[in-house]
């Protein structure tokens, strides 16, 4: 009995996490300016997010740094 709740209650929560996940909007769009701690981007298409929403930022370039 113990192992079907645990193996009910895992599923549950493997579930909600993906829907967490596939709730997450995709947006791109351009940097035009950086000031500081601010910077301006520019969204291509269209986006649900409102200003001032906090964001995740990925880009596609990767620099190595070295001496």
């Amino acid at each position: 009995m113990r192992k079907k709740i645990t193996s009910v209650a895992l599923a549950i929560i493997f579930s909600l996490s993906m829907a967490g996940v596939s709730l997450a909007a995709k947006c791109k769009g351009t940097v035009e300016s950086v000031e500081g701690c601010k910077m301006v981007i520019t969204i291509d298409g269209k986006c649900k997010l409102k200003a001032g929403e906090a964001v995740n930022i990925k880009t596609k370039r990767k620099a190595v740094e070295g001496c």
